[in-house]
């Protein structure tokens, strides 16, 4: 959503305010608004980070298994780098 669209809450805010400037109403819309969105990134960008974790603690499983299993270390380690 594009803060230009976040005017209707601008007309709510006012409406439930009574007395507050328009210019103050959107002003407080606006900071809302971009507050939410950095928060969203910030959210966003940690769930990438946790996943990314996740797969790493996964492939790492994944290696110590089969090395349990008898096969070489060095060639489970080339083989989960991709080399």
């Amino acid at each position: 959503m594009e803060f230009e669209s976040a005017e209707i809450y601008v007309d709510e805010l006012l409406a439930l305010t009574g007395g507050l400037d328009r210019g103050a109403a959107r002003e407080f819309v606006r900071r809302v608004f971009e507050g939410g969105a950095e928060h969203g990134a910030r959210t966003a960008l940690a769930n990438v980070a946790a996943l990314d974790n996740e797969k790493d603690a996964q492939i790492r499983r994944l290696g110590e298994r089969l090395v349990a299993l008898g096969e070489d270390p060095l060639a489970v380690t080339r083989l989960l780098r991709g080399a």
